[in-house]
């Protein structure tokens, strides 16, 4: 059996209460959006099924953005997506996170006097990829060009046009910046 995946109509965003939604936007019916008073959304997004933006902070989307299946972005802290960027299926972005070291109780359970929690934002910037079911840490920023591997826990700072992979994440090789010629030409065809 086949079922055709439901988006709501351009003309339905403006009532899902989001701060800002541009032009083209794909939201999967089967997404969910906590707090989309604090979620940006540029032109050209796509948020696949299950999606899941948890907007205790806001949350900006650039332009040409894709959200792949079951991505969670869980914003604490502020999350920032660049142009022409990808997250793929099942990937998870934290920017908070629980002191694991035994002195402190974990969870959203108990009560913040028994917690350390840390936050930091994350920044990813334009023409990003991140590979299937990967991690991205609070704190980490992808700058422009970077592309992660599947499966890799990203953490810190990644330099610009590299890919990287791995757990933790590290630099594999340089990426081209080809798709940039490519870009161009097609702006100064539109």
């Amino acid at each position: 059996m086949t079922t055709a995946v439901a988006y709501w109509k351009q003309d339905e965003l403006a009532g899902l209460g989001f701060a800002s939604v541009g032009k083209h936007v794909f939201l999967s019916k089967s997404a969910t959006f906590d707090h989309p008073e604090r979620i940006h959304l540029g032109n050209q997004v796509r948020i696949d099924a299950y999606g899941c933006l948890i907007a205790s902070q806001t949350i900006r989307i650039g332009n040409n953005v894709h959200l792949g299946t079951s991505v969670t972005v869980n914003a604490a802290a502020p999350v920032t997506i660049g142009n022409y960027s990808g997250i793929s299926a099942g990937t998870k972005i934290f920017t908070s996170d629980d002191d694991y070291g035994g002195d402190y109780l974990t969870g959203p359970t108990v009560s913040p006097e028994l917690t350390r929690i840390t936050f930091a934002p994350v920044a990813i910037g334009d023409h990003c990829i991140v590979g299937a079911n990967s991690v991205i840490l609070p704190g980490a920023v992808l700058n422009d060009g970077v592309a992660v591997g599947a499966l890799s826990l990203v953490k810190g700072e990644l330099e610009e046009w590299t890919v990287y992979g791995g757990v933790p994440a590290r630099p594999l090789k340089n990426r081209s910046m080809g798709l940039l010629d490519r870009l161009a030409k097609q702006q100064r065809r539109d």
